[in-house]
C-alpha cells in the first residue's frame, strides 16, 4: 500500500475518534441515604425510548457513579440489598455534563413495603 494511503487511513481514525469524543458526555452523581453516601449500590443506565440496557456499575465508597454516554434520555436505577429500588426517569443529557442524586431508603422504611389493603384480609 502507498506511503499516502496510510495517512489518509490515520486521519480517518482520529477524525472519527475526535468526533466521537465531542459527542460523548458524562452523566454522574451520587446516592445517599438521607446525608450519608452509600457505596457498592448497583447503577443500572437504561436509554428510555428503547429500554436497552446502555451500562450498568457500582457506586464507589463516596456514592459516586459515572456513566460516559451519548446525548439522549435516560432512565438510572439504584439497586442495593435491604434498599427500596429507585429509578430517576427521562433525564435528558445534552452535550453538557449531567449530575443526579438519588435517595435510597431502608425497604423496611419504604412505601414498598407498607402493607396494601389486601395485606390486611
Amino acid at each position: 500500500m502507498p506511503r499516502h494511503s496510510y495517512r489518509r487511513i490515520i486521519t480517518l481514525v482520529l477524525i472519527i475518534g475526535w468526533h466521537n469524543s465531542i459527542l460523548a458526555t458524562t452523566l454522574s452523581g451520587y446516592v445517599l441515604e438521607e446525608s450519608t453516601a452509600l457505596p457498592d449500590v448497583e447503577v443500572m443506565l437504561v436509554k428510555t425510548d428503547s429500554g436497552v440496557i446502555v451500562n450498568r456499575d457500582y457506586t464507589d465508597k463516596n456514592g459516586v457513579f459515572q456513566f460516559t454516554v451519548e446525548p439522549g434520555i435516560y432512565d438510572v436505577g439504584a439497586f442495593k440489598f435491604d434498599y427500596a429500588t429507585v429509578w430517576n426517569r427521562d433525564i435528558t443529557v445534552q452535550q453538557d455534563n449531567t449530575s443526579i442524586e438519588i435517595r435510597l431508603e431502608p425497604a423496611a422504611f419504604s412505601e414498598e413495603s407498607a402493607p396494601s389493603a389486601d395485606d390486611c384480609e
